[in-house]
């Protein structure tokens, strides 16, 4: 079986090699641009306003603000591995317009556009104007730019030659997220392609790439192609880029291929996830959930997830989060959530063995939906402890939901030879009004760095030379939006 994904694999270089060039070409153009400039986006808008009155549209916007008000505010010393958790506060605003390119009368076909853009800036960064007491001739170590406007290069080229502060320099708070063409035959054929919100299981934000789907009785078969990651939302804000790439030279993109089939009792879901030179990545979904079929109070959702990521030979001698990422590897994830009338609990656990993280799940995963898994400092890359090799991290939560308010507790226990982790927090959700959505978060955090391992330094494996740490990641989160 694992021969057979490989062959499918090497085979699929051929089918994604158009779009490949397709997508190179277009990146090469836009992103070499220091400077988006906005006026484009209005462009589109008026261009795409000239249709309006003679198809369906929906035009949406919101602004917003979100803050993190960190506890630990420590000076920076990299030899020791001691950095701050850096606290910053945002504002955003977005404009959007989706539309049906066909008449109204046409009931069995559906094709759709929409054109969407993003714009933010950090009104405070306590990090900012930050030295490494270690190397003060290194200049300022901001790292909040790592929310609002990230840019590294498409293919995160710069990454290791720039510097915090260049980094900072080169911020792009602003992206066009959304560009995209979506056709659907009633409810059996589909295709999807630009820039537009991804649903896929191991992508979150925004996809450039396309998607489509076949179903036929209680089968579906889906298949989604990236070239491109972005973020748009309050926190966050980061250009496309490619969220994986072969030796920072190229993207081939990264694949997906879904057989599902479903009833009202269970679903069963095996996928492959893979990209061409990198890794191929089997697995599969089971799901049994009670609310098609068990009308009462409570709703009971029990799901298994795993998946086998396995890497090349060139990746499998390279290193992520101070591990040897190896050959093979694995990763589990099973939870449940209960609804009874308006309470909510559950749980879940996840498992790496060795390196499962290293090119699948940090730029999304099955967990997202269950806690935040990049709520550590940036000095650390965001990245929390659950992405370690080998590590285990156990969740639970309870909720209850008053009218228009949601109150949740939730807690978090990290295990892992390179760091151990604890959390414990409680969040407020608050729906104001119509169009006014408030958000209240405290999480008491605790990271326990290991002997041997250090903060922020990822590119090789144990050093005995490193001294355990233990720092406080604790923090408020609120964020604010008006959405119309």
């Amino acid at each position: 079986m694992i021969v057979s994904f490989f062959f499918f694999s090497t085979m699929s270089e051929r089918l994604v090699s158009l779009f490949h060039g397709i997508i190179s070409e277009f990146n090469k153009k836009v992103f070499s641009k220091r400077v988006l400039n906005q006026k484009v986006w209005l462009g589109f808008l008026a261009l795409h306003g000239v249709f309006l009155n003679a198809f369906e549209y929906q035009i949406s916007a919101r602004v917003g603000s979100f803050s993190r008000i960190a506890f630990n505010q420590s000076v920076i010393n990299s030899k020791k591995g001691i950095y701050p958790t850096g606290s910053y506060v945002t504002t955003t605003g977005a404009l959007q317009v989706d539309s049906s390119l066909l008449p109204k009368g046409i009931e069995n076909h559906k094709l759709g556009f929409g054109v969407g853009g993003e714009i933010g800036s950090l009104a405070y960064d306590s990090t900012k104007f930050l030295i490494d007491e270690a190397n003060p001739k290194a200049g300022f170590q901001p790292a909040n730019w790592y929310y609002m406007g990230r840019w590294e290069g498409y293919l995160m080229q710069h990454s290791q030659n720039w510097t915090r502060e260049q980094k900072a320099q080169n911020a792009r708070p602003y992206v066009l997220y959304n560009l995209y063409l979506d056709y659907q035959y009633k409810d059996i054929f589909g295709i999807k392609l630009g820039r537009y919100p991804s649903k896929a299981l191991f992508l979150s934000g925004f996809n450039q790439g396309f998607e489509l789907f076949y179903r036929w009785k209680k089968f579906r078969i889906e298949w989604f192609s990236t070239f491109g990651r972005a973020l748009a939302n309050e926190q966050s804000i980061r250009d496309f880029y490619a969220p994986v790439n072969y030796k920072q030279k190229t993207n081939y993109g990264m694949h997906n291929l879904n057989l599902i089939y479903e009833n009202k009792y269970i679903r069963v879901a095996p996928f492959i996830w893979f990209y061409p030179k990198n890794f191929n990545a089997p697995g599969f979904e089971i799901t049994h959930d009670t609310k098609s079929y068990w009308k009462s109070d409570w709703r009971i959702q029990t799901t298994f997830y795993a998946w086998f990521p396995l890497y090349s030979d060139y990746l499998s001698k390279d290193y992520y989060r101070a591990s040897l990422i190896g050959k093979k590897s694995a990763s589990l994830f099973v939870f449940q959530r209960v609804h009874f009338r308006s309470y909510r609990f559950g749980w879940s656990v996840y498992k790496n063995f060795g390196n499962g993280s290293a090119q699948l799940g940090w730029n999304g995963s099955p967990v997202d939906p269950f806690y935040d898994t990049k709520d550590d400092t940036p000095y650390e890359d965001a990245y929390s402890n659950f992405y370690n090799a080998n590590s285990m991290t156990i969740n639970a939560f309870i909720g209850k939901s008053i009218k228009n308010l949601l109150v949740q507790l939730y807690g978090k226990l990290t295990y892992s030879p390179r760091a151990d982790s604890q959390s414990l927090g409680v969040t407020f959700k608050y729906n104001l009004k119509k169009h006014i959505y408030l958000m209240l978060m405290f999480n008491g955090y605790q990271i326990t760095m290991h002997k041997g391992y250090k903060v922020g330094f990822f590119t090789s494996g144990y050093n005995p030379d490193f001294a355990q740490t233990i720092q406080n990641r604790s923090y408020f989160m609120s964020s604010m939006s008006y959405r119309f």
